[in-house]
């Protein structure tokens, strides 16, 4: 085996604790976390979708997601509302405050993609993500033929 290749998992690891610290320090200013902008950014492209369908698109555990909403709607960035066709559920939305800082939540972003990719050209860039996107969808496949029962059927509304 390829001994490059056997370093893979520990590079993409790294890296996540890499990026994982510095947006910790750079959205500390908004009391915010790595762990907690995506949800402001997956509200911002589907506005009033459900916490449990929210929890699916980003792909963590319920428990999770209710703890981070939880502060999220502490902190003043979504609110919720009771669901008009199902009194159980919750909708998610965004509020002013938290559209006023989504700008700055993605220039931090670019701003660390632009330190991690500093020197390398852009063909190059695109093939590390086109080869990041294939590993991703080669994990789901084998996760989804491999697991019982937590399958997804259906799409969130």
């Amino acid at each position: 085996m390829n001994e490059k290749r056997a370093t893979l998992i520990k590079l993409v690891n790294r890296l996540y604790r890499h990026t994982q610290a510095h947006l910790d320090v750079a959205l500390e200013k908004f009391n915010l976390t790595s762990g907690m902008y995506p949800f402001i950014l997956k509200l911002e492209q589907c506005e009033g979708i459900s916490q449990n369908c929210i929890s699916k698109m980003l792909k963590v555990d319920k428990a999770m997601s209710a703890r981070t909403i939880k502060r999220l709607i502490e902190l003043d960035y979504i609110r919720k509302e009771v669901d008009k066709d199902d009194s159980r559920a919750f909708r998610l939305y965004l509020t002013e405050k938290s559209r006023s800082i989504i700008p700055e939540i993605r220039r931090e972003i670019w701003g660390w993609i632009n330190i991690i990719s500093n020197g390398l050209p852009d063909e190059e860039i695109d093939k590390v993500v086109d080869f990041l996107n294939n590993a991703l969808i080669n994990a789901q496949t084998y996760k989804d033929g491999n697991m019982e029962g937590e399958k997804i059927h259906g799409k969130c509304e």
